[in-house]
């Protein structure tokens, strides 16, 4: 009987993603802190770090927290329409390419617009082809804009600023909790035995008649190197070069 059961949900999962059906629930905007990122051995950032958060990301997600995969027109037709080419959606967005610049640059090398571009495009093939915008990339690029220029310093006014001395995971999560009402999801890194806060992400409940702008509790509320409120969390300062 079991086994029955498990074949029927499978088959019905398999239906789903070849069904066109956009059946996610809410959307996730990543602000990531670069300087987590780059005090990292490997990685080089230039011409110096960002002192900023920016956006990794906005990601369709289902309720249960966990990402919609990226479009694919065997295995996960999202949608009834096609999306646009990736290679295809900058002639799209002319009037945001100095909003994407400031706000979702490639944190590594930021004035390299070879390095943004792909950045651009490589957000879109993984999330925006299954958003509510397939056929729309500068709705998507303009939602997720619109979102960061409100939200884009998500602990100013709080008692969390960036310091050597690590923070409890749980007075993180509380912070935002307070200035905002819910529960963010917050990832972090581990560099030298040191967990950091890389990411601050925000869920919005999804509206299929307009831009996501309603805030609700994370349902996964750590990610990566930090797992329970307990952690204890560096928020790394800004770093010198």
């Amino acid at each position: 009987m079991h086994r029955h059961f498990l074949v029927a949900a499978v088959l019905a999962t398999v239906s789903w993603l070849v069904a066109g059906e956009s059946n996610f629930a809410t959307y996730k905007l990543s602000l990531r802190w670069p300087p987590a990122h780059c005090d990292a051995p490997s990685f080089e950032c230039k011409p110096h770090v960002l002192n900023t958060f920016t956006i990794h990301g906005l990601w369709p997600q289902f309720a249960d927290g966990k990402v919609v995969p990226p479009y694919d027109p065997e295995t996960n037709r999202c949608t009834d329409v096609t999306p646009v080419n990736p290679d295809q959606i900058l002639g799209q967005m002319t009037h945001l390419i100095e909003a994407l610049r400031k706000y979702w640059p490639n944190y590594r090398d930021y004035q390299n617009e070879t390095l943004n571009e792909n950045f651009w495009k490589h957000a879109w093939k993984l999330h925006g082809m299954c958003s509510d915008y397939p056929d729309n990339p500068f709705s998507y690029f303009r939602n997720a804009v619109s979102l960061s220029v409100k939200y884009i310093d998500p602990f100013k006014g709080t008692r969390i600023t960036p310091r050597i001395v690590p923070y409890i995971a749980k007075d993180i999560s509380d912070a935002i909790k307070e200035k905002l009402g819910v529960y963010p999801q917050i990832a972090c890194n581990e560099v030298g035995g040191t967990v950091q806060l890389t990411e601050v992400r925000l869920c919005f409940k999804r509206d299929r008649e307009n831009s996501p702008s309603i805030l609700q509790d994370c349902p996964i509320r750590y990610a990566y190197k930090c797992s329970d409120d307990t952690d204890e969390i560096s928020f790394v300062p800004h770093l010198i070069g």
